[in-house]
C-alpha cells in the first residue's frame, strides 16, 4: 500500500492523520519497518561501545525508541538537522538519532547499576596499581569508540543531504550489509559500474567530512 511512497511522504501521512485524529499505526508501522535494519545496525555499534547487549536488547531498544518517537518525535521533528545546523534533515534521520540516544541512555543505566556505590569504606575493596591502569584504558577506548560513532554519523547524515545517491548505496552496501554490487545496482535501479562508482565516491566524502569534524569538533546541538 505504501511501497510507492518515499519517506518524507509516508512520514507526511503519518503527521496528517495524527493532525486529524486518524490511527496512524499502519503508516507508522511500515515507516518504521523501512527503518529497522539501520536502527539496528546503530544500537549495534553502541553495544560495541560498551561492550554488552543481546539481541533481545536491541528489539526491546528498537521498540523504546519507537514508542518514544511516537510520544514525542512526531511533535519535535522539524526537518531541520541537529548534526548540520540550517540544513535539513530527513525524518529517518531524526528517528535514527532517538535510536541512539535510547540505548546510550540504557547502557548507561546498565553500567552505573552494576557498579553501585559501597556501603562503607570498609566495603571497598583495593585495587592494584595494573587493575586501575587496565580500567582507565578500557575506559578510555570505549570513549573513543562512542566519540568516533558519533562523528561517522554526523559525517553520513551530511552524505545524505549532499550526496543522496551516494548515501543510498553507501547505506545499502554498508549499512544494510548487501556487500554485493550486482544486487546493489538492482535495488537502486543503476548499472553494477555506477553502483561501484556511487560506492567509492560516497566512502571519499565520509573521509572528507571526518577529517573535517575531527578538525573542527562536532557542532554543539541546540538546547
Amino acid at each position: 500500500m505504501y511501497e510507492q511512497l518515499t519517506d518524507e511522504e509516508l512520514f507526511a501521512e503519518v503527521t496528517r492523520r495524527r493532525a486529524t485524529g486518524e490511527a496512524v499505526g499502519t503508516p507508522l508501522g511500515a515507516l518504521c519497518a523501512r527503518w529497522a535494519r539501520p536502527a539496528r545496525y546503530v544500537i549495534g555499534r553502541i553495544q560495541g561501545s560498551y561492550g554488552r547487549g543481546s539481541p533481545a536488547d536491541a528489539d526491546e531498544l528498537f521498540q523504546d525508541a519507537v514508542g518514544k518517537f511516537l510520544d514525542r518525535g512526531l511533535d519535535q521533528f522539524r526537518g531541520v538537522s541537529e548534526q548540520m545546523p540550517g540544513r535539513s534533515a530527513s525524518p529517518k534521520t531524526f528517528f535514527l538519532r532517538i535510536v541512539k540516544h535510547v540505548a546510550i541512555d540504557f547502557y548507561r543505566r546498565h553500567r552505573e547499576e552494576l557498579a553501585p556505590a559501597p556501603a562503607s569504606p570498609d566495603d571497598v575493596m583495593e585495587e592494584t596499581p595494573s587493575e586501575v591502569a587496565r580500567a582507565v584504558e578500557g575506559a578510555r577506548r570505549r570513549e573513543e569508540r562512542a566519540e568516533a560513532q558519533e562523528l561517522y554519523w554526523a559525517a553520513y547524515a551530511r552524505l545524505q543531504q549532499e550526496h543522496p545517491k551516494e548515501a543510498s548505496a553507501w547505506e545499502l552496501y554498508h549499512h544494510e550489509d548487501v556487500e554485493d554490487h550486482e544486487e546493489c545496482a538492482r535495488r537502486l535501479n543503476i548499472s553494477v559500474v555506477n553502483s561501484y562508482k556511487r560506492v567509492s565516491r560516497a566512502q571519499a566524502y565520509l573521509r572528507l567530512y571526518l577529517l573535517e569534524l575531527q578538525r573542527d569538533g562536532l557542532p554543539e546541538e541546540p538546547s
